[in-house]
């Protein structure tokens, strides 16, 4: 009669400091994310856990530290740079300080996102990213029944915690460089379904640059559903069939720019002698195009970052400044310039 095999012992707290050369104690302080921990030391904890096989039976921590461990975001879509370089950075913070990352896409929009934040609090996360500072009416009432530290990103929201930028100034200063540049004539290609409040200022910012020197945004000029680039494609040949083609064209982000900037090719009009065109956010591929592209330079890493330290000192009971407002930088490449002379 054979033996049956007996069970692995299961590695110990213990184990672990002992490997990893540390205390218990500072290997616990490790597990449960406290910041304070040294790197190499956390480093070391890591390389421990993973060399023996040591899990942590989450369950049991949850109960007894009253925290999961896990920070929720809810983002509009990953399809674009937008949110996957500050969603990278973002999580890359947290992560040091012991924390995962549980996302989900609202695709624009605000009923799915309530949907997503109250599944994200069922499975108990410990903290909240959001973009922008348009939801649902019973998204906030949700949080703070819930008492959850929250963030909104790509905004400056006085009512709640933020970071972004002033959306509405960015813009103008974007037009302002086109009309100092000549142009009379624009057009503005986006994607503006009700959340996206970004987009929505932008066109604001738009409108009164334009109104500050007398010109307006025709309506007809104003291309509102373009979210892929074959769409700002698409749109762009509307502009140029249009009663008012513009000589400028402002687009909501760099992909939908590019789109533009292949219909204007293909229409064998000249960038810039024939027609000027403008991102947001300065992708990295936005300087490397055939025609390098003028955009609006959006420090979208640090967005991810402040976002994430934000949260994470709200965790820990430290004090941190609830708004942090970002100045874009206009970035002027090849893409536009001085506005063609009229035809006689």
């Amino acid at each position: 009669m054979t033996d049956k095999p007996s069970s692995p012992a299961r590695v110990s707290l213990e184990d672990v400091a002992l490997r990893s050369g540390v205390s218990t104690a500072t290997v616990s302080r490790v597990l449960n994310g406290s910041t304070t921990v040294r790197q190499s030391r956390r480093e070391a904890v890591e390389k421990a856990c993973e060399e023996l096989g040591y899990v942590i039976n989450r369950a049991a921590r949850t109960l007894a530290s009253r925290r999961s461990m896990t920070i929720g975001a809810v983002v509009p879509t990953l399809a674009t740079e937008t949110f996957s370089r500050p969603l990278a950075t973002f999580q890359q913070k947290i992560h040091q300080s012991g924390y995962t990352l549980l996302l989900a896409n609202s695709n624009f929009d605000p009923d799915t996102e309530l949907k997503e934040v109250n599944k994200l609090v069922e499975y108990g996360i410990d903290a909240l990213m959001l973009v922008g500072n348009s939801h649902h009416p019973r998204l906030w009432q949700r949080i703070n029944q819930q008492a959850l530290p929250c963030i909104q990103t790509f905004t400056v929201d006085r009512h709640y915690p933020s970071v972004g930028y002033d959306n509405e100034q960015a813009a103008g200063e974007l037009a302002a460089h086109l009309l100092a540049l000549g142009h009379k004539v624009f057009g503005v290609i986006v994607g503006t379904p009700p959340s996206n409040d970004r987009v929505s200022d932008r066109i604001t910012g738009t409108r009164q640059a334009l109104s500050a020197v007398g010109l307006t945004l025709d309506d007809a000029n104003l291309f509102s559903r373009a979210f892929t680039m074959n769409d700002a494609r698409q749109a762009m040949f509307q502009l140029l069939d249009g009663p008012n083609p513009p000589t400028a064209v402002i687009c909501g982000n760099d992909l939908l720019a590019f789109g533009a900037m292949r219909a204007a090719s293909e229409r064998y009009l000249r960038i810039p002698n024939d027609i000027s065109i403008t991102g947001f956010n300065d992708y990295e591929y936005a300087e490397h195009l055939e025609h390098p592209l003028t955009t609006m330079r959006v420090e979208l890493d640090k967005i991810g970052a402040r976002a994430a330290e934000y949260l994470l000192a709200a965790l820990n009971g430290e004090a941190i400044q609830r708004q942090t407002l970002l100045k874009p930088e206009l970035i002027v490449r090849g893409s536009t310039g001085s506005a063609p002379r009229p035809s006689r």
